[in-house]
């Protein structure tokens, strides 16, 4: 029975056996074959039997190649062998395939619109050595050991496994596990299941091949995997404080993924200390002696961000003096930290996507394509699936940031810690062998309170209680939320917020002085990104006196 083997690159991705007399192929779930790629047409390509002979026929108006040659408006015949290129997948035609080299599974679907989608594995595996990695971006990651059977993954309760994903259906799939093969069925979903990006009906999964259901991100992982990535207990590491499992899990996928130089993403909210987790992943890299440089995507102007991210030459706008190099360039040999990269301008996150998938950019202005030499770090408080499901981020873009997401716990999430982590600050704020206490009373206050503003809040009302106590011990009077100057708040209390603004005023003006305005170096010194001490400077109206001399 005739076939077609698409892939993308080297990698066989799914087969299709041409069953009925017509399969159409394009981005529109009514198709036979839907391909999810924006530079598809909706119907782009069909295949119909005459009499025994198969053709091709364009359907939309993008190319569609045949060894290489563009097919024009009449159809073609088909031969054993042929090559279908459509967008960047290549389809392989023919009846002979190797089933050795590609095990395949065949595709189910009605009679009326014969869906035969499935997907390919080319190696065998021992079902005992393998656990379901479950991933979701605001819920961090679960494994579930496998054993022969059937699981169905869904919202709904009776399920073995239950999704909590608003576009999960009530029974989503299910798997079916018997010997060495684990079968994935499509329960007739009303969002489909994507695997490898190609909404399947039907697939036989192996380590490595990612299946998506809503915001949820499945892969099978084995078990040597596993064990490399166990929690390390202790209450700190590479600059995280914490002892709770959340974050001894954090820490020991980080030992894992640090030595890499693979694409990490950190998910958490804002203030939970995904600077500090990037910071970690580069201090364990080979790359540790290189540059780590920050970039806040969120902080800079539309007009300015990818001046920001890959530099320009002199006179590519009015005002650019001289050449910049920018932040890949600067983050050469070393990391490159994108924080909150969900904030990127969409029609700059191709060039991004360009940067990642072939190592070359382009200076704003420029002709000359340059090697980045960058470890990418990427972080964001933002759902991306959901802003990908609104066309605010790229789907392709989401799939190359997604490679080994971590995921960072809010402060409420790991109350445990707390206590560890005021002794820290406590540590760091008070004069050298005087550090300040905390009452019991005063702890328990700190603990009864949800953390809206994660760690930076607590660090925050912690360097304001130092400042303002008197004691060695902190009193429970001497702790202030931020909701509790919403009314009738006391007049000292605001005093003492005045005098914090203008400590940090003087601190960094220091900073600036002592290395004389020179930014990167400032911001080093102080612990913080480049981009946050720019926000600083404008909010204090600070500014280099020699510039204001000229």
């Amino acid at each position: 029975m005739p076939q077609l083997v698409f892939s993308r690159g080297s990698q066989p991705l799914f087969q299709v056996k041409v069953q009925s007399s017509s399969i159409k192929i394009g981005r529109s779930e009514s198709c036979d074959v839907v391909l999810g790629d924006p530079d598809i047409s909706r119907e782009h390509a069909s295949l119909f039997n005459i009499e025994g002979a198969y053709l091709i026929k364009k359907e939309g108006k993008r190319e569609v190649f045949i060894n290489g040659e563009e097919l024009k408006e009449q159809p073609k015949p088909l031969r054993e062998g042929d090559e279908i290129q459509i967008g960047s997948w290549l389809a392989k035609f023919g009846a002979g395939f190797d089933q050795a080299d590609l095990e395949v599974t065949q595709g189910g679907g009605n009679s009326a619109s014969q869906k035969t989608q499935a997907v390919a594995s080319s190696r065998g595996f021992l079902v005992q050595n393998l656990s379901l990695q479950l991933s979701h971006p605001s819920q961090g990651t679960s494994l579930y050991p496998l054993t022969e059977g059937t699981l169905t993954l869904g919202a709904d309760e009776q399920n073995n496994i239950v999704l909590d994903d608003p576009y999960a259906s009530g029974r989503h799939l299910k798997l079916v596990i018997k010997g060495d093969e684990v079968s994935l069925f499509d329960l007739g979903s009303t969002n489909g299941t994507f695997v490898n990006e190609v909404r399947v009906q039907q697939a036989l999964l192996e380590p490595g091949m990612r299946v998506k259901i809503g915001q949820c991100v499945l892969q099978l992982i084995e078990e040597d995997q596993i064990e490399s990535i166990k929690p390390i207990e202790t209450n700190e590491f590479c600059g995280l404080v914490g002892a709770s499992s959340k974050m001894q899990e954090l820490y020991g996928m980080l030992s894992r993924v640090g030595p890499t130089e693979a694409t990490v993403l950190i998910l958490g909210e804002s203030g939970s200390g995904k600077e500090l987790v990037s910071r970690a992943v580069h201090a364990l890299s080979p790359r540790n002696q290189g540059p780590f440089i920050a970039l806040n995507c969120g902080a800079i102007s539309k007009e300015l961000i990818e001046s920001e991210l890959f530099g320009h030459e002199k006179g590519a706008f009015t005002g650019a003096g001289k050449q910049h190099e920018g932040s890949f360039g600067q983050a050469k040999g070393g990391t490159l930290f994108l924080d909150e990269v969900g904030e990127l301008p969409l029609d700059l996150q191709p060039k991004l996507l360009r940067v990642l998938e072939n190592q070359t950019y382009r200076r704003v202005g420029g002709s000359q394509e340059l090697k980045s030499d960058a470890r990418i770090v990427a972080a964001t408080h933002r759902d991306l699936s959901e802003l990908v499901k609104q066309g605010r981020f790229r789907e392709d873009l989401f799939f190359r940031l997604f490679v080994l997401p971590m995921y960072l716990p809010a402060l409420r999430e790991r109350m445990e810690d707390l206590p560890l982590l005021a002794e820290a600050f406590l540590k760091e704020f008070s004069p050298s062998g005087h550090a300040k206490q905390l009452s019991e009373e005063t702890l328990l206050k700190l603990m009864s309170h949800t953390y809206p503003g994660n760690v930076r809040e607590l660090r925050n009302i912690l360097l304001r209680s130092v400042l303002l106590s008197k004691e060695e011990m902190i009193k429970p009077e001497e702790i202030f939320f931020a909701d509790s100057y919403k009314s009738n708040p006391d007049e000292s209390v605001i005093s003492g917020i005045e005098k914090l603004e203008d400590m940090e005023r003087k601190l960094i003006l220091k900073a600036l002085v002592a290395h004389k305005w020179n930014k990167a170096k400032a911001a080093e010194s102080l612990g913080i990104a480049k981009s946050t001490l720019f926000s600083k400077i404008k909010l204090y109206e600070l500014d280099d006196p020699k510039r204001k001399a000229s």
